[in-house]
């Protein structure tokens, strides 16, 4: 049961991660089904499409205020973790989008003006682009107070824990050192990225730590451009005459790597109504 106090930690459903045991943000499926959302009688399904749209909504919020996909990520991890521990029933997704934007900006140190996210988050969620928004209007007025009442209980929700780790970063590590054909470097970091952009959307977040995520994206890279990924050249091969892949030099199993993989897909195929061909301001 995720708790109403604290966070809980637990062993993904395909195995453990001991690695990552000091963390209280991993999850497994059955206490992600077990939310407070769903305790508020809010069906698995529709937690999930709420999520997904309250994401799409900070992916286009931190669009417009051309934020980093490293940033815009960190927000939707906020909001995956603050729906561990409130309900949608009483929290909208929007309303928790835009204060996620607003707390990510600040700890990435990518920050923007207050005025700037209010405006802006006015306008996607009326859907309105051109939409002129008046600094002394109600509603303006009503999303700013809103985003400054709703900081306090996210930090709350995060207990204050912004010791995370970013999966693009790791990522950026990993092509540095599997990745040796700067030719192969663009192609395979652009579709990690973009499966990076995707896990966003649903809980990956929550049940696989980010090293387990950055090396799934580049496992997954390496099968849709079908570009090689190489193991580290600086450490030797102790497998006795074994064929050594990339994989074997990163602390993830390659059942591990494929099953988040499998996640996704199954995400891709089972929620035709999210709208994933959205993708993050890449700086």
């Amino acid at each position: 049961m995720l708790s109403s106090s604290r966070p809980t930690s637990a062993a993904s459903q395909h195995g453990t991660w001991p690695q990552q045991r000091q963390t209280t943000w991993i999850f497994s499926s059955q206490e992600l089904r077990n939310s407070p959302s769903s305790r508020d009688g809010i069906d698995f399904n529709a937690e999930s499409l709420q999520r997904a749209k309250g994401v799409m909504f900070i992916v286009q919020v931190g669009s417009q205020l051309r934020l980093a996909a490293p940033v815009i990520y960190i927000a939707a991890m906020m909001l995956h973790r603050f729906y561990t521990r409130f309900s949608m029933k009483r929290h909208h997704h929007y309303d928790i989008g835009a204060t996620c934007i607003f707390l990510a900006t600040k700890v990435e140190e990518h920050t923007r003006k207050l005025k700037d996210i209010v405006s802006v988050c006015c306008r996607v969620a009326q859907k309105k682009e051109n939409l002129y928004i008046d600094e002394q209007s109600k509603e303006y007025w009503r999303w700013r107070d809103l985003i400054l009442f709703n900081e306090e209980l996210l930090l709350e929700a995060l207990c204050f824990d912004f010791s995370y780790e970013n999966p693009y970063t790791i990522l950026a590590t990993f092509a540095r050192r599997f990745i040796p054909n700067e030719r192969n470097r663009s192609p395979l970091i652009k579709s990690s990225w973009s499966f990076l952009n995707d896990s966003a959307k649903i809980t990956l977040c929550l049940r696989y730590p980010p090293k387990a995520l950055a090396s799934a994206a580049l496992y997954y890279a390496s099968k849709i451009t079908k570009l090689d990924v190489v193991p580290d050249p600086t450490i030797r091969d102790t497998g006795e005459g074994a064929i050594r892949n990339w994989w074997d030099d990163v602390p993830v199993s390659l059942d591990h790597i494929r099953h988040i993989c499998s996640v996704l897909s199954d995400a891709f195929e089972t929620s035709k109504k999210f709208p994933w061909e959205q993708k993050y301001t890449k700086q």
